[in-house]
């Protein structure tokens, strides 16, 4: 039986956009639920800003950056602890459509064997064009792409399906699959335990969705820049955690020379291309610390040395 709803956002330094994603949440045609925004790191000003703005929201703050992972995991407790029956990963820097949640709730309760369903992303910025339209996961490369992105939402998708992975942007957990194969692996700090999870939940024997008829709009890249230290580390060290993780290791040999492509091209294009050499740095520590298998206490790894 489902009925209890949680709504998790994460705010790092974002208070207006976070303010902005609960006014959305208001608008629902769906209105029974409870929404906890982690305040990631911040300060009692921020936590304050967002008490006054969030009124009846549940505001919860952590004493340091915990990543997206480690910060979701504590809005998980929170809400498995007061009775959550479904849990909702949503980004702070997106806005729901009316019927958006009225819709991922819907289709958990007509699939009982879906486990995590996900919605249709437009960008924020070009309301038409699509972000996340399902995604494709090669797991022996640690490679996950979205499905349309860059393209026009001609519509033509409008049955709910399976899909590789949903993105954390947006992903619907139904208490069940948390209660058997655990929380986001906090480990990952930023960037693919989305991709994780979903494999952790298909591997339990549940099904992952996208679903076309839930539709919201992210403000893409809002918190950190494309090709910024923080992007590159994280990105690439935290391929080589998934694959040590999730991939065949009898398959590492085979695809060597897509690993030495994919990498080799990111030190060329930063410092030859764009001569972005704090970046290159960042590059050569998330490699460094992927092979070694560095996370950190938290998963933040050499974040503060970049």
């Amino acid at each position: 039986m489902i009925n209890s709803l949680f709504i998790i956002l994460v705010n790092f330094g974002e208070a207006d956009q976070t303010i902005d994603c609960v006014k959305s949440l208001r608008k629902s045609s769906l209105t029974d639920f409870n929404v906890i925004i982690i305040d990631n790191g911040g300060t009692s000003d921020s936590r304050k800003i967002l008490q006054q703005a969030c009124h009846g929201v549940v505001v919860l703050s952590t004493e340091q950056n915990l990543g997206f992972g480690g910060a979701n995991n504590m809005g998980i407790d929170y809400a498995l602890q007061n009775g959550a029956d479904l849990i909702l990963l949503l980004n702070n820097d997106t806005i729901v459509k009316e019927d958006t949640i009225e819709k991922l709730v819907e289709t958990a309760k007509q699939e009982p064997e879906a486990g995590i369903i996900g919605a249709k992303i437009h960008y924020y910025d070009k309301p038409n064009t699509l972000w996340y339209a399902g995604g494709r996961l090669d797991i022996d490369r640690g490679l996950g792409t979205h499905i349309g992105i860059g393209k026009e939402d001609d519509g033509l998708q409008q049955h709910c399906v399976e899909t590789d992975f949903v993105t954390g942007c947006c992903m619907l957990i139904k208490r069940e699959v948390i209660e058997k194969i655990g929380k986001l692996d906090h480990s990952y700090f930023l960037y693919l335990e989305d991709a994780d999870y979903s494999v952790r939940a298909k591997r339990a024997g549940y099904s992952v969705l996208y679903q076309p008829a839930a539709v919201l709009y992210h403000r893409v890249s809002s918190s950190i820049r494309w090709d910024s230290p923080t992007y590159v580390y994280f990105n690439l060290r935290n391929k080589i955690l998934f694959l040590r993780k999730n991939g065949n290791p009898r398959k590492w040999l085979f695809n060597l020379q897509y690993f030495i492509y994919f990498y080799g091209r990111q030190f060329v294009r930063l410092i030859l291309k764009h001569k972005n050499y704090r970046a290159a740095r960042a590059a050569f520590l998330g490699l460094r610390d992927g092979l070694i298998n560095y996370t950190g206490s938290n998963g933040e790894g050499s974040l503060y040395k970049l």
